[in-house]
């Protein structure tokens, strides 16, 4: 049985022992990047995520779908209705790349978007702070009062219950539904009212019609005539 010397054991130990110490040296240089990284990587899986929704609201409906981002007469592909929830894929330059209900481009301005926070979605009470409920709400009047009625209702539709403007919204609907289908009707009315020269009846109904900026411009002229023609003009 060889012996082997204690010096050589020595020796081996204390290069076993400078190797484990050079390991740990880079290991430790290292460290700070790796502990970036990874902070990053956690940071990334646990940032809040975003729900959005995106509907057409042309003012001059339907909403053009177009082969490539630019306005041109012959890249039109399809249309789409106000009101239409899109699944937007990309974005260039103020242009929608869409991949449902028709593959295409659509102008950005021509439509609106409403995000909240994926958490709400599973919450049932407490608003979040990416609530932007009051906004689309404020954007589907403003299609309601333009004469919209589709596009108004889609978007207030898209508000989510979680949303301190759900409430609100679900009223507005009815209301609006209601006072549409009132100013239909009366509007049709005072037509005949004044296809029958009667001024009296046209004049009548103003009082009681719906608060809506399309069809009050609608009516302005009907009651003119009816003025004029009362006083004899």
């Amino acid at each position: 049985m060889t012996t082997v010397p204690k010096p050589a054991l020595i020796g081996f130990g204390a290069a076993i022992f400078l190797t484990a110490a050079s390991v740990t040296a880079a290991t430790l240089h290292f460290q700070p990047s790796l502990v970036a990284g990874l902070q990053a990587v956690r940071k990334a899986a646990t940032a809040p995520k975003t729900i959005c929704k995106t509907i057409a609201t042309d003012p001059s409906p339907p909403l053009n779908v177009r082969s490539s981002p630019v306005v041109a007469p012959d890249n039109v592909v399809g249309t789409v209705r106000n009101g239409t929830q899109l699944t937007v894929v990309d974005r260039n330059e103020g242009w929608l790349r869409i991949k449902q209900p028709q593959e295409g481009w659509v102008y950005e301005n021509l439509t609106v978007t409403s995000c909240i926070s994926a958490a709400a979605e599973t919450q049932t009470s407490t608003p979040v702070a990416t609530d932007d409920g009051l906004s689309v709400l404020a954007k589907a009047n403003e299609r309601y009062q333009a004469g919209d009625l589709e596009a108004a209702i889609a978007l207030a539709k898209a508000i989510p219950a979680t949303s301190v403007a759900y409430q609100p919204a679900k009223g507005a609907v009815n209301q609006w539904q209601r006072d549409w289908k009132t100013a239909e009707t009366t509007f049709a009315e005072m037509q005949r009212a004044i296809a029958a020269k009667r001024w009296e009846d046209v004049l009548s109904k103003v009082q009681t019609f719906p608060e809506n900026r399309f069809w009050r411009a609608k009516l302005t002229p009907i009651v003119k005539v009816a003025i004029q023609r009362q006083k004899g003009g």
